[in-house]
């Protein structure tokens, strides 16, 4: 088996997204992913509303799916990787309706105006990174 890794010098960047009124925030990440050649990314940060959003959650020890609307989201996490066969991914939120705290995977968001998330993501010195490369 063959196999390489890349070891030459990148500098880490971010990509602030800013959405519109009833932008789709999970195809917007697709897209801003696409549109700059992402490879690998991290969400880092998301501040403001949505209109409209499904995340999913562990209540205790069973899996559940709740529609919330009209709620800021004031903590995000998670990580999307551009592949041959589409970009994958998850991002984790934490959703304040209320006095209410909700934590899960967003599976659905549609913003509110001004509505924002910030991706990090490493960019080569010397043009694109090789992709890993594996023979069997």
């Amino acid at each position: 088996m063959e196999s390489s890794i890349y070891t030459g010098k990148s500098v880490e960047k971010d990509l602030h997204l800013e959405f519109e009124e009833g932008d789709d925030v999970l195809a917007g990440i697709r897209q801003a992913i696409r549109e700059h050649g992402i490879r690998e990314c991290s969400a880092v940060k998301a501040d403001g509303q949505l209109k409209e959003a499904t995340i999913q959650y562990f209540n205790k020890s069973r899996f559940t799916s709740t529609e919330l609307t009209n709620g800021r989201i004031i903590s995000c996490s998670g990580r999307f990787m551009n592949l041959k066969d589409g970009i994958y991914g998850e991002l984790h939120v934490g959703f304040m309706l209320g006095m209410q705290m909700w934590d899960g995977t967003l599976t659905k968001g549609i913003a509110k105006g001004g509505f924002q998330v910030t991706l990090r993501f490493a960019q080569p010195l010397n043009g694109p990174a090789p992709g890993l490369k594996i023979e069997f």
